[in-house]
């Protein structure tokens, strides 16, 4: 009897050790796992930054815009015309860094966050069509705003998720020809910078452990009617139907 009682208690104390081992680590793993912010303010758990790249495809074009053209008529009058003048730009390589702040994570893989992601492009700016004036140079900047909703993975730290995809609207700032090649003091007012509105969208998934995304955006402006050519001259077609817009396709490494 004694021997009876002797092994139910040998039993009974392993079954409380392994209790309290396995309680231990469950509570050590939970404390590894990454926690759901609590504050918008927790910009640790709420801020996610990453660093683009695009090769060749990066297209910007300006608006349309005018500049004086000066005559001089017989007589020795002066005479001042309105010339077209558009620009476009096209980038060998664009490197970016992509900041972006979850300001509500409304579940562990869903987020509406704020996204800046500027970038610097390596290019060449030349006039948009035979029948406009446009700034010449290399280089470009740009600084796009974005509200977006992020959906699976990557789109909080809590997401188990292996693939997801993000949508975003905003404005975006636009400056082409940063290195000037012409002399002419024309060219600066040819190669101004603007705003526009901007839209991206994004699919993101991993790369073995490494988290990246494929995003495409796109910025537009307000249909224009060039009516004149770069000299002021009434178009021999009756107009001409354009607009500012930029399209981009980049991959995104997070850190």
């Amino acid at each position: 009897m004694v021997r009876f009682y002797t092994v139910i208690l040998v039993l009974i104390s392993f079954y409380g050790y392994g209790q309290v081992y396995d309680n231990v680590y469950e509570i050590e793993n939970s404390t590894n796992l990454p926690q759901k912010s609590s504050s918008i303010l927790d910009w640790k758990s709420r801020l996610h930054t990453g660093l683009s790249s695009s090769f060749f495809v990066d297209f910007i074009t300006s608006p349309l815009s005018y500049i004086d053209i000066v005559y001089t008529d017989p007589g020795n009058i002066k005479r001042i015309e309105k010339g077209a003048v558009q620009t476009t730009y096209t980038s060998f390589y664009t490197i970016g860094f992509v900041p972006r702040y979850n300001v509500y994570e409304i579940k562990n893989n869903l987020a509406l966050a704020v996204s800046a992601p500027i970038a610097i492009g390596f290019g060449n700016a030349i006039p948009a069509s035979e029948s406009v004036n446009g700034g010449s140079g290399f280089g470009n900047f740009q600084l796009p705003i974005f509200l977006n909703i992020f959906y699976g993975a990557e789109s909080t730290y809590n997401a188990q998720d292996q693939i997801g995809f993000n949508v975003g609207y905003g404005i975006e700032f636009n400056k082409i020809g940063l290195l000037g090649f012409s002399s002419s003091p024309q060219n600066e007012n040819m190669n101004k910078s603007w705003v526009m509105p901007a839209f991206t969208a994004g699919a993101q998934f991993y790369r073995g452990l490494s988290p990246m995304e494929v995003n495409v955006k796109f910025g537009y402006g307000g249909i224009e009617n060039q009516r004149v050519d770069q000299y002021g001259n009434p178009l021999l077609n009756g107009k001409r139907i354009t607009r500012a817009s930029s399209i981009k396709l980049s991959v995104i490494y997070y850190f």
